[in-house]
């Protein structure tokens, strides 16, 4: 769709199985030269071994070879008067008069494919990854994957021309056949393993600032169930709006800008006032750049490399020691951030970047909202999400800024503000809106707020830095 903007991307992982198919097909071949043309001819009129030996130019000793092979194949016989006629078997090659014999073989083949469990539609026989991580798992009927051999069984056979197109099925089924092969019977279906199907979902607004239907899955043969799921989840997750928290945040640090975007209810973004701020910005002397969407998104993630790579450039070629300067990203109390694989790439380029083999450029760490130092689940969930990068991810007691906004802050180099507003009657998800900006005052004092809080306590020995993630709800120290 034109004139449309993605505002927020989220993968749902759909349960899936994999499973050993053995099933027996029938192929059609044609016959070899000579045996085809005796069958055609005498399926037009029983003839005498005489006449067919005319009608090829054959010697007595050539037709005779041939007719004995078409009678030991048990595909002619001789009829009372003395003429060659066809055998039951062999008047099955033909259904029309005239037309070329076709001969229909059974065999034997064995697929390893996965189907989907809501739809039950066939995936191909690629291997998924099973990690149930960045993403909102969608539900299914418990039917569906209990008697999922029984169901695989029945759609297999229902898509077989289908996956056969898709070239999901063994090349020997076609590769020596004009026809396509038709399956006969499916013997078994063996259960391997479950895993989930990645469905990332982009979120768009039209030029009005109007939440945009979502698209169908082209992978899936229908995608009303899944959606229809989808919503489930989403509503299950949705909060109440958060507008006027996240305003005054705005007015608190500064940014009149980003305030802006929304209209004066706060209850829809403006796409034409975000194209005129843009190009404000791209004229202004200021070093800022506003954004829509989580910063982990392909774009937003080239606006924050056109800050980072140059400092990674210079900090290489420096002699001075530089490991220590802190890059610190605190994570929102929002249900959607992080629901993307996009963010454990981004995560892993941070911590790969910040060294060479000789050099420290700069010390990152990721904070994580977490209820307190005693939060073993919500530490738990984070880890699984995190590993193998959980070295450098410590909990933080939510609350940070309200507890809706995300900074990625470079010591004073850079730093990113980004703002998950929550307006459940215009979008079903949380609406990234913030900016990118590499002027000092603003780096600065957001840098002091930053500090503040993670730094600060949250009551009475009670730091809001909880420590390692990893470490977080142990009786020993973190």
């Amino acid at each position: 769709m034109e004139n449309t903007t993605i505002y927020h991307e989220i993968d749902f992982l759909l349960p899936a199985q994999r499973f050993n198919i053995n099933f027996s097909y029938i192929t059609e071949k044609g016959l070899p030269f000579v045996r085809e043309f005796v069958l055609r001819l005498i399926h037009l009129a029983p003839m005498s071994m005489s006449q067919v030996a005319t009608f090829f130019g054959f010697s007595r000793k050539e037709v005779q070879e041939a007719i004995d092979d078409l009678v030991e194949r048990g595909e002619l016989t001789l009829s009372e008067n003395g003429r060659l006629t066809l055998t039951e078997k062999s008047s099955s090659y033909f259904t029309e008069l005239g037309e070329v014999p076709r001969l229909s073989l059974l065999r034997d083949s064995t697929a390893c494919l996965s189907f989907d469990l809501a739809t039950f539609s066939c995936l191909g026989k690629d291997k998924f990854s099973d990690k149930w991580k960045a993403g909102i798992p969608i539900k299914v009927d418990d039917e569906n994957a209990s008697c999922s051999q029984t169901h695989v069984r029945k759609h297999f056979q229902r898509q077989f021309h289908e996956i056969l197109q898709k070239g999901f099925l063994s090349k020997a089924l076609t590769q020596d056949d004009k026809d396509s092969p038709n399956v006969y019977t499916v013997n078994s279906v063996n259960k391997i393993k479950q895993m989930p199907v990645r469905l990332p979902v982009h979120f768009k607004v039209d030029e009005d600032g109007r939440n945009v239907e979502r698209e169908d899955f082209e992978n899936l043969k229908s995608s009303d169930y899944v959606h229809a799921q989808i919503s489930l989840e989403l509503d299950n997750r949705a909060r109440p709006s958060n507008f006027g928290e996240i305003a005054k945040i705005m007015v608190e640090i500064g940014d009149g800008d980003t305030l802006k975007l929304f209209d004066s209810k706060g209850s829809s973004v403006s796409l034409q006032f975000f194209e005129d701020l843009a190009k404000l910005e791209s004229h202004s002397q200021k070093k800022r750049t506003t954004f829509i969407g989580p910063i982990y998104s392909s774009e937003n993630w080239k606006l924050l490399q056109t800050h980072l790579a140059p400092l990674i450039k210079a900090r290489q070629e420096s002699k001075s020691d530089v490991g220590q300067t802190p890059f610190l990203w605190v994570a929102p109390s929002d249900p959607y951030w992080g629901m993307s694989s996009s963010l454990q790439v981004r995560i892993s380029q941070i911590f790969d970047q910040a060294s060479t083999k000789d050099k420290k450029l700069y010390s990152p760490t990721i904070y994580l909202p977490v209820g307190g130092p005693d939060d073993h689940r919500t530490a738990q969930q984070w880890k699984r999400e995190f590993e193998p990068n959980t070295s450098k991810v410590r909990g933080l007691i939510e609350g940070f800024l309200g507890g809706s906004v995300e900074v990625l802050h470079f010591e004073g180099e850079f730093v990113v503000v980004v703002y998950h507003v929550s307006l459940r009657d215009s979008y079903p998800v949380s609406f990234p809106v913030g900016f990118i900006s590499a002027e000092k005052d603003a780096v600065s004092s957001i840098g002091r707020i930053l500090k503040s809080y993670v730094e600060g306590t949250s009551g009475f020995e009670r730091p809001n830095d909880c420590g390692l993630i990893s470490r977080i709800g142990l009786r020993c120290p973190p």
